[in-house]
């Protein structure tokens, strides 16, 4: 509350002394925690050529609207980085790419942070079954010589390519300011 009234008579403090006619109102708009912000990749990626530390480019899919108002347009940039890549390895154990998404620009100038929508899903595949049947059912019929079975099945690549989407949302409700003029 005190960070609001502190904006508040920051605002009209720089309005006065820049001269600006009393008919200026300050807009705000409340981003609810959750609100669905659905990104594309602008760049093809894939977890044999990746590394931990690349940047990754995305952009907004579709203006996302709270009410009336567009507080996010469709094509606005986004960046992300890479904080893991995991290679695909025998055994059938699948690649894995982890992103940290920078936050996107709202249309009020103001800085809004995202998250995937399907945070900490994990994703496996029918490779990862046939190895650990392999390796078990070799296991039981040969000894430690029938666990070579499930060496020979290696796991998926992840291959991401331009215009996959990328479904996430926003990370904490965040309210978002601009001082307007009324037109006279």
């Amino acid at each position: 509350m005190k960070a609001s009234v502190r904006f508040l008579a920051i605002i009209t403090m720089v309005a006065l002394a820049v001269g600006l006619p009393a008919a200026a109102v300050i807009q705000q708009v409340t981003v609810p925690k959750g609100t669905v912000v659905n990104l594309v990749f602008d760049q093809a990626l894939t977890s044999k050529t990746a590394r931990a530390g690349d940047t990754v480019r995305l952009h907004v899919r579709d203006n996302v609207m709270v009410g009336s108002k567009t507080v996010i347009k469709s094509g606005t940039s986004v960046t992300g980085v890479l904080t893991q890549v995991k290679h695909r390895q025998r055994f059938g154990v699948n690649a894995k790419m982890l992103i940290a998404l920078n936050p996107v620009m709202s249309t009020y100038g103001q800085r809004i942070p995202l998250r995937h929508r399907q945070a900490g899903r994990q994703f496996g595949g029918k490779k990862s079954e046939q190895a650990a049947g392999a390796s078990v059912g070799g296991a039981i019929l040969l000894g430690p010589v029938g666990l070579v079975g499930g060496y020979f099945i290696t796991g998926k690549r992840v291959v991401i390519k331009v215009g996959d989407p990328l479904p996430t949302e926003v990370k904490r409700t965040i309210v978002l300011r601009r001082l307007r003029h009324r037109r006279r």
